[in-house]
């Protein structure tokens, strides 16, 4: 059980790392720093509400198995955060700053 939550904690210091070392480049910085929060905000609520939820049916279900619903609670929040900062970084990339509205990169030829 403690291997698992290892390996959730990586895989959440991965993504987050991923998340903003994909950061695009030539869009407004404020403008970026508020996609990023939105996107981090939107991922700690509906991890919160996932877990708040799993937690509270499987105590009504097996109120003696505290440990194991905490657990479980754990485990999907933490999944749903990573899977919304995933969809929300590509997202972010490929709708909100594509390409097409980015301004490129000053060339080096004089």
């Amino acid at each position: 059980m403690h291997f698992m939550i290892i390996i959730l904690v990586f895989l959440l210091c991965v993504v987050v790392w991923g998340f903003f070392h994909a950061n695009p480049t030539g869009v407004s910085g404020a403008k970026l720093a508020a996609a990023n929060i939105v996107v981090l905000l939107g991922a700690l609520a509906v991890g919160v509400i996932v877990g708040t939820a799993l937690y509270g049916d499987a105590v009504s279900v097996k109120a003696a198995e505290k440990g194991m619903a905490t657990y479980l609670a754990i485990m999907a929040a933490g999944t749903s955060f990573l899977i919304v900062v995933a969809t929300g970084g590509l997202i972010r990339n490929l709708v909100v700053f594509p390409l097409s509205r980015r301004v490129p990169p000053p060339s080096d030829a004089a």
